[in-house]
């Protein structure tokens, strides 16, 4: 395999990753919905979830899981969290001007709703 091809296979690979990581934030966020949780609410729960899964992991993937290797390895899973907070830093203006583009846009939309005769619906 010459490097075009693994970049190449990385890069469907990050395709692939992304489309599962949009698949699942939609059935999150419809979870979320219905129960009526912020958005704070679900990320505490997901993360909380995401460290059993890291756990659950390792405990099943490893020949002879041990406390120590635990720690170990959720000592890799801070420094990959770590990791992930500096790139979403790096990228906070960028994401919110676009969040403030999207917010501008859904409000208008619902504005030309409202003239159009449509019943607005404000949540609670």
């Amino acid at each position: 395999m010459n490097s075009h091809d693994k970049d190449f296979d990385e890069a469907a690979a990050a395709e692939e990753m992304d489309h599962h990581g949009l698949e699942l934030h939609q059935l999150i966020q419809d979870y979320l919905d219905e129960h009526d949780l912020s958005d704070e609410a679900g990320a505490i729960i997901l993360l909380g979830i995401c460290l059993r899964m890291r756990m659950v992991g390792y405990a099943l993937e490893t020949d002879q899981p041990s406390a120590s290797g635990l720690k170990m390895d959720l000592d890799r899973f801070h420094s990959e969290i770590s990791d992930y907070l500096r790139t979403a830093k790096k990228g906070a203006e960028e994401f919110i001007e676009e969040a403030k583009a999207l917010k501008a846009e859904a409000e208008a939309e619902l504005d030309a709703e409202d003239e159009a005769g449509g019943k607005r619906v404000v949540p609670s």
